[in-house]
């Protein structure tokens, strides 16, 4: 005997359709009869992408999607119609979308990406209204570029526990862990070294609870002592990723790290040293400073530096992987 799709009962009819996008249950489900429809529509928690100009879908499922994806191939401009939204990811953001972001509009909104390439009015208050704990229900954010102007030192964000952004100044860390007491995961690309400090911060380290860091400096050369300084922020890090062009010997840094780091237990690295003292090119002596280093290697590159690589987070260092 063959079972058709309208044999199952509702409660397992339920279950599958939560595992489809809202569009092939808007083209593939909907309309197909009464009780199907009422099924598909009594649906809660559905995902979206939007890549294409689909307004009676989005009327359909508006109130009841969960998770929602912009395509950087469709500048939808309004998004503050998805009032139940957990999840926002924007692969072309606009102004008015980064106005809508806020908590009358997603207030159960728990995980943001958006991906702008400059610093714009409203992306500067948006970063702001997340630093002041103005979406409370925030946990995840990928913020993309932020610039010192976007923090207050007066702000708090107590829900914040994992962030990604870029920066161009390496004092906007600080001002991150200050403003953001419970951040467990934190990765930072600094996209060009400006050591410029435009705010007072207090000089006293923070001793900050963070638990895994990464760090991607495209810009060249970054100061030792402004890792050392960042280290002294985050001394309970457990888990550390580091891309960086060093100019000095990979050994001091590695020492660096086993002092400032006591609870360091996962390492990866890709890390350029510019120094080409032969004396300093044992392998061995670096993985014996400390035991997260025992899977570093060594290689030298084509213009004569060595690189030295790690894959201590699996899949690359991707802290939303």
């Amino acid at each position: 005997m063959i079972t058709l799709l309208e044999d199952l009962p509702n409660e397992l009819l339920l279950d599958v359709f939560e595992y489809i996008s809202g569009r092939d249950l808007y083209y593939s489900f909907l309309a197909l009869n009464s009780r199907i429809n009422y099924i598909v529509r009594s649906l809660k928690n559905l995902s979206l992408m939007i890549y294409k100009n689909e307004p009676l879908l989005i009327q359909t499922f508006a109130d009841k999607i969960f998770r929602l994806q912009v395509s950087n191939h469709y500048d939808i401009t309004d998004i503050d119609h998805f009032p139940n939204l957990r999840s926002l990811s924007l692969y072309n953001a606009n102004d008015k979308q980064l106005d809508q972001i806020r908590y009358d509009c997603m207030p159960n909104l728990m995980y943001l990406f958006i991906l702008i390439p400059d610093i714009t009015e409203s992306s500067e208050k948006l970063a702001r209204n997340i630093f002041s704990n103005q979406l409370p229900s925030l946990r995840y954010a990928d913020l993309g570029l932020i610039d010192v102007n976007c923090i207050s030192l007066s702000s708090w964000s107590p829900s914040l526990s994992v962030l990604r952004i870029n920066c161009t100044k390496s004092v906007v860390i600080r001002m991150v862990l200050l403003v953001c007491p419970n951040l467990k995961r934190f990765q930072v690309n600094l996209l060009k070294n400006n050591s410029t400090i435009v705010t007072q911060l207090p000089t006293k380290t923070l001793n900050h609870n963070l638990k895994t860091f990464i760090l991607v400096v495209s810009c060249r050369p970054l100061p030792l002592e402004t890792i050392d300084d960042i280290l002294l922020d985050i001394p309970n890090v457990t888990k550390m990723y580091l891309h960086w062009y060093c100019d000095t010997l990979f050994v001091i840094l590695a020492r660096m790290l086993s002092e400032r780091l006591k609870y360091l237990r996962q390492f990866g690295c890709n890390i350029i040293e510019f120094p080409n003292d032969i004396k300093h090119n044992n392998i061995k002596s670096i993985r014996e400073i400390h035991s997260s280093f025992n899977s570093i290697q060594c290689t030298t590159t084509y213009h004569g530096f060595r690189l030295f690589t790690a894959d201590g987070f699996p899949g690359q260092a991707n802290l939303f992987g």
